[in-house]
Parts: structure tokens; C-alpha cells; sequence
């Protein structure tokens, strides 16, 4: 079997310098002109090998197509990207985490993959991949979601039944308050400091940073504010702990007391099932429940696309190379090799077998389909993340008895304000 194309892009000060074959070798008798494909990436880890298991399986029944696989760092992809794509050396795909930037120099794959291709995967994260003018630029390849692990064993040695189906944040938080106490364990719940792990609560209760067009704050709404006011409430009653909100600055995880068995419950995400699977071990049993609904679902997405752009391959070529990306099985294997969530809605409905924990993994594969339409539009928001970064901050002052909750929301919006001009 022909080896993938491997390039590696460590530097833009090399942009200037590289040429991308872009044509086909020179055809004979015996052999097919070849079609090269170049496929920008940036990995998470355990998806390189992913893709390239998947790539191998495409051109193994494809003998006249190359895909030149590049892998750059995410810190540099942006910037890559848009220099090669204004030099009109852009790749013919790439994986993006934010389409939006590039739809200036985007392929319309409509007449270059099946009718009903688009209607295969998730309403809310497909939003991403439509241009203004309509054009279908790619599609979400691989997802992770926000919910809740718990310990079932402080669960069972408490005597308390672990929360099923459609439960309240509030009732969810009392049975941890409650096992806590029961067991003498340090912690009842906590949630990662993380302005997306704070949406992802507080969507349940009909709120959301923005509005759902985008176009305006929704910080200030009643539903916001009582959600906000509540998750302060939370740490000051001690069923949150201090340590974590707190206790640092940035991004701070409880994932170490999960593991270390001193919390109940802990608010993440499936980024944790396979460090969980292999630190855990046999210590306790712990498995992953939906999140909290109480207007609605909990839970925010993340996400990866695949996304086109116009070059000189035949995008004839691109657009079936991407739509055998996007494939059923394409996307399985991808998923379960990667142990990241699908986005197509035939797998979040089946589920996927993975190599560890697949009761875990597909929980949260199925609060996909649970979210709210808001949580799309939030995570997907041009300013979610420096607006989430303000929201978290200003929190936590009011957490730590800095200011009060009403001068938190108040500098919050006028931060937020800034932000959006």
C-alpha cells in the first residue's frame, strides 16, 4: 500500500518557500495520471493516526489519488492558512476550528457532493459551514461535549440512587451535596474554571451569552443573571469548592480530584473518558450522566471541521475525497480510533464502539442532540471566547467575595460591551 504524503510545517517564516504540487504526474500506458489532494491538519494526539488510518483506507481504493498530509501547529494554523490562502497557495482541505475566517477563500462543495450530504450531520454545528452566501464549505468532522462524571461507588456506599433521565441541575447538585456528606469525601461537585463549562450549565435555564442571532449580548436577561447568581451561590454554600473558581487564574481542572476519588461529581467533559480509563483504573467506579434539564438541556459542543478551498486540484476530486471524509464509515473509524464524539446523526443515534468505555463516550454522544439551539450559536460565536473569559473572571471576583454579584454583572457587561464593537 502506497504511504500517505507526509509534510510537516513548523514555521510561517517557511510559507514563502513552499510549493505545493499541485498537478498530477505526467500519465503512461501503464499507469493513471495521479491526483494529489493536500490536507492541512493540526492534532489533538490520538487523531493523527486516526486520520492517517482513514486516509490509507481512501487512497487504497483510490490508486490515482495522493493525499499529501501537512501537519501544522494550532497555534500557527490561522495565520497559515490565510497567508497561503491569499497568496493563492492554499490547501484543498484543512481542519479548522473556525470556518468562518477563511469563507472568502472557500470552495462550494454543493455541486461536488450528493444531494441531502449537509442534512447527514448536526443542525447546529453545520451553521458553521454555510458561508453568507449559501455556499456548503465543509462539515463538522469531530465533536467533544460538556457533562457531568460521577463516582458511583460514594454513590453506593452512601445508600443514595445515582440521578437518572431528565433530572435538575438543583436535584443533581442536592444528591451530591448529599453523598458528600454521607461519605466525608472533600467535595460534592465541581466544574472545570471555564467560561464553556459555565455555559454549559446554564443553558439549561433558557439562558445563553448571546442572543441567539449573535448579534447582541444576553448576558443581562433574567434567565442569565439568575443562572450566573445561582453557580456564585453554589460556591458559597460550599457544595463547590473554593480551590478550583477560586484558587488560580485561567483555566483551572478538577480533574485530579475526580481521579484521586474526593468528588462526587465533576462538570467537564469526554476529553477525560480515556486519562479516566487509564488513571482511575479499578480504584472506584464512575460512569458519566446526562446533563441537567431543567427548561431544557445542559451541555455545550465543541468541534472540529473539515473545510474546502479553491485551488487548482479538480474539485470533482476534492469534493469526493471530502465526502468519503464525512462518510458513515469514514467517520466511525475516525471517531472511535480518535475517541472524539461524531457529528453525524446516524452515529449519535446508533452510537460508536470505542476502545475504552463506550457506555461513558456515549452519554455524552447523546446530548448532542439534546442541546439547545443557543448552546451552537454561543460556542460558535466569533467572541465566545474572550467574552466567556470576562464572564469567568468577573464570577469568580464575586466567588471570592472581591465584589459584589451585581458590580460582577455590572463590569461584566460593560467588558463584554467592548468586546463586541
Amino acid at each position: 500500500m502506497r504511504s500517505i504524503r507526509l509534510v510537516a510545517l513548523l514555521t510561517l517564516a517557511l510559507v514563502p518557500a513552499m510549493v505545493w504540487a499541485v498537478g498530477g504526474k505526467e500519465s503512461s500506458a501503464a499507469e493513471p495520471a495521479q491526483t494529489v489532494i493536500r490536507f492541512t491538519w493540526f492534532t489533538d494526539g490520538p487523531d493523527k493516526a486516526a486520520i492517517e488510518a482513514v486516509i490509507a483506507d481512501y487512497m487504497s481504493a483510490n490508486p490515482n489519488v495522493t493525499v499529501e498530509l501537512s501537519i501544522v501547529p494550532y497555534a500557527e494554523l490561522n495565520q497559515l492558512l490565510a497567508t497561503q490562502a491569499s497568496g493563492g497557495q492554499a490547501p484543498d482541505l484543512a481542519r479548522v476550528t473556525e470556518p468562518y475566517r477563511f469563507f472568502d477563500y472557500a470552495l462550494d462543495l454543493t455541486p461536488y457532493v450528493s444531494p441531502g450530504f449537509a442534512d447527514q450531520f448536526l443542525k447546529g454545528s453545520m451553521m458553521m459551514v454555510r458561508a453568507p452566501s449559501g455556499a456548503l464549505v465543509g462539515f463538522p468532522h469531530d465533536l467533544t461535549m460538556n457533562g457531568p462524571f460521577i463516582n458511583v461507588s460514594l454513590f453506593k456506599k452512601a445508600g443514595i440512587p445515582v440521578p437518572t433521565g431528565k433530572v435538575t441541575w438543583e436535584s443533581l447538585f442536592e444528591a451530591a451535596s448529599a453523598v458528600q456528606k454521607a461519605t466525608g469525601v472533600p467535595y460534592a461537585v465541581a466544574a472545570d474554571r471555564s467560561g464553556h463549562r459555565l455555559d454549559g450549565i446554564v443553558q439549561s435555564y433558557g439562558a445563553s451569552f448571546f442572543t441567539p442571532d449573535g448579534k447582541a449580548l444576553n448576558l443581562q436577561s433574567a434567565n442569565t443573571t439568575g443562572a450566573f447568581k445561582y453557580f456564585v451561590d453554589l460556591h458559597k454554600q460550599g457544595i463547590m469548592p473554593l480551590e478550583i473558581w477560586a484558587g488560580g487564574s485561567g483555566y483551572v481542572g478538577g480533574n485530579q480530584q475526580f481521579i484521586n476519588g474526593q468528588l462526587v461529581m465533576y462538570i467537564s467533559g469526554n476529553w477525560q473518558v480515556a486519562q479516566f480509563a487509564s488513571t482511575i483504573g479499578d480504584k472506584f467506579e464512575w460512569a458519566a450522566i446526562p446533563n441537567g434539564f431543567n427548561a431544557q438541556s445542559g451541555g455545550m459542543p465543541g468541534g472540529k471541521f473539515v473545510m474546502a478551498f479553491k485551488g487548482k486540484t479538480d474539485p470533482k476530486e476534492v469534493g469526493k475525497f471530502a465526502e468519503y471524509l464525512g462518510s458513515k464509515a469514514a467517520v466511525e473509524k475516525y471517531a472511535s480510533m480518535a475517541m472524539f464524539l461524531p457529528a453525524r446523526n446516524d452515529l449519535i443515534a446508533s452510537g460508536v464502539a470505542y476502545p475504552v468505555r463506550t457506555d461513558v463516550m456515549n452519554v455524552f454522544s447523546a446530548g448532542l442532540a439534546m442541546m439547545p439551539a443557543t448552546a451552537y450559536s454561543d460556542n460558535y460565536h466569533l467572541k465566545f471566547g474572550p467574552v466567556a473569559n470576562v464572564v469567568r473572571d468577573r464570577l469568580t471576583q464575586a466567588i471570592a467575595d472581591e465584589i459584589s454579584f451585581d458590580e460582577a454583572m455590572t463590569r461584566m457587561q460593560r467588558e463584554a460591551e467592548e468586546l463586541m464593537k
